[in-house]
């Protein structure tokens, strides 16, 4: 039995999809079955409601699970408890073999409180006694999507980014490499790091959309206060605003610039360009009469 814990997010999501592809049974973890709802009508997914920080609720879970995904959500707060609590649930109820999404460039010492986080997360997965492997992926091609409100109103989009380049990843090429790990052996004390194939900076992104799109589209460079501001107008907790920012700055030293494909290579995964991403969601960024209204 396999189980996959942040199910209902961004990559959880996809790597649910990406097992209903090859028709294959897994086991999902969540909070709250409402936000599982999509799945419940598949046989070959079974849906647990357990909480990661909360031990207690993750027997039913865990039982008879022989690898774990390990993922939760981005919080600039309980990230590694979360994730540390959640390895000592799965020592206890004899779990072989997890597989945790992580990032480029994890340290303890990072100005980046997620990097210091997924170090520190790792780090104890490795003492723990289970087989591990981190997987760890450049910034995903996914996170465009959410300029495009911007890009709608204002031919724009707004990135505290200066002229450093960037190597983003789509997500659906990261859980093809999390289905191999996870349906076949020999990855056990191994790190799998993957870009995307392209390297770019902000204003070859902005020319890949326009090319795209038919219209110019601009990238404005702001500052990191600018780039908060902006986040908490849309919703965004200060922290986790604070915590982007800190990714940003890493960001413009070029700490994700290099395009690293040999994990796609080993596993004969294609790479998705980024002018094929913004191909297959060129809708989101089109103008329709809703868009206007």
């Amino acid at each position: 039995m396999i189980l996959i814990t942040g199910a209902t997010g961004l990559t959880g999501t996809a790597l649910v999809h990406e097992f209903r592809k090859h028709h294959e049974q897994v086991r999902i973890l969540t909070r709250d079955a409402k936000n599982a709802i999509m799945f419940e009508d598949d046989p070959n997914i079974e849906i647990a409601v357990g909480d990661m920080l909360k031990p207690e609720t993750l027997d039913d879970a865990l039982n008879g699970v022989d690898k774990a995904v390990l993922l939760s959500t981005a919080d600039p707060v309980a990230m590694a408890e979360t994730q540390i609590s959640f390895i000592n649930a799965a020592k206890k109820a004899g779990v072989r073999h997890i597989v945790k999404l992580s990032c480029l460039n994890p340290d303890t010492k990072s100005p980046a409180r997620f990097l210091r986080m997924h170090a520190e997360i790792e780090e104890h997965l490795e003492d723990s006694g289970m087989a591990w492997t981190h997987i760890r992926p450049a910034h995903f091609m996914q996170m465009y999507l959410l300029d495009a409100p911007t890009v709608l109103a204002q031919d724009s989009f707004f990135i505290p980014m200066d002229d450093a380049f960037i190597a983003p990843i789509d997500v659906h090429d990261l859980v093809k490499v999390f289905h191999v790990v996870l349906t076949t052996e020999g990855h056990e004390g191994k790190m799998y790091e993957l870009s995307g194939p392209d390297s770019m900076t902000m204003n070859d992104i902005a020319a890949q959309l326009s090319k795209a799109l038919g219209r110019t589209i601009h990238y404005v460079n702001v500052t990191p206060e600018q780039e908060r501001q902006q986040l908490v107008s849309f919703g965004m907790p200060e922290q986790l605003a604070d915590a982007v920012n800190e990714l940003y700055s890493e960001r413009r030293k070029g700490s994700e610039s290099n395009i690293l494909l040999e994990t796609q290579k080993l596993f004969g995964i294609r790479p998705t360009t980024f002018a094929e991403f913004v191909a297959q969601h060129v809708e989101i960024f089109q103008r329709t009469q809703t868009a206007h209204a």
